[in-house]
């Protein structure tokens, strides 16, 4: 089993939750107890139920644009036939009606696409959610001479790119990967000796 400070490093690399795992359990065999540790527990549960629900989220979107593509090709393979095999005086009327057929299943499947992009909207919506309760209670903790609507206010400016409909997933997903890994850091100074 991993130390402690061996399971933190790859979470500010290359987080995954494979190595949440390793990490989460490197704090509970650490011995150490006390709110940091329920905090740091808690946030790096939070970033593997995140990371693991984009993953998934990923691989649909993948699926889906395989799927679409497929069906892009198998068009172009309908009005290939249509040219081939069809008689002069049927040819215009099977390639309307069978072209217009496969331009509506290659239009639905890429609306499995764009469901995509909304599903990956809760998820970041559910991260920010949390991030924000957690960013609130560690500035609290570390300035706690700040007054609430300033405290507000920088939290806010801070994940606001994440519930911005033009900021592409990939940007959501970093900024808030980032800010999981800042909390972690918080709470992780605070256990690792000689931090």
């Amino acid at each position: 089993m991993k130390t402690l400070q061996e399971a933190v490093a790859p979470i500010l690399s290359h987080p995954t939750p494979e190595a949440l795992v390793e990490l989460q359990g490197a704090l509970l065999i650490s011995g150490q107890k006390g709110p940091d540790v329920d905090r740091a527990l808690e946030i790096a549960g939070h970033f593997h139920a995140y990371l693991n629900e984009l993953r998934s989220k990923i691989a649909a979107r993948d699926y889906s644009e395989l799927a679409s593509r497929l069906d892009i090709g198998a068009v172009g393979m309908v009005a290939l036939e249509n040219i081939i095999a069809t008689p002069g005086e049927e040819f215009w009327q099977r390639l309307l009606f069978g072209g217009l057929g496969e331009v509506l299943m290659v239009a639905a499947s890429r609306q499995y696409v764009k469901g995509w992009q909304i599903e990956t909207q809760l998820v970041h919506a559910q991260a920010t959610w949390f991030l924000t309760e957690a960013l609130w209670h560690a500035s609290n903790e570390m300035e706690p001479s700040l007054a609430p609507e300033p405290r507000w206010q920088a939290i806010q400016a801070l994940l606001a790119p994440a519930s911005d409909a033009n900021v592409p997933a990939p940007d959501k997903a970093m900024l808030l990967g980032r800010v999981f890994q800042m909390l972690l850091i918080t709470y992780f100074a605070r256990l690792l000796p000689g931090a």
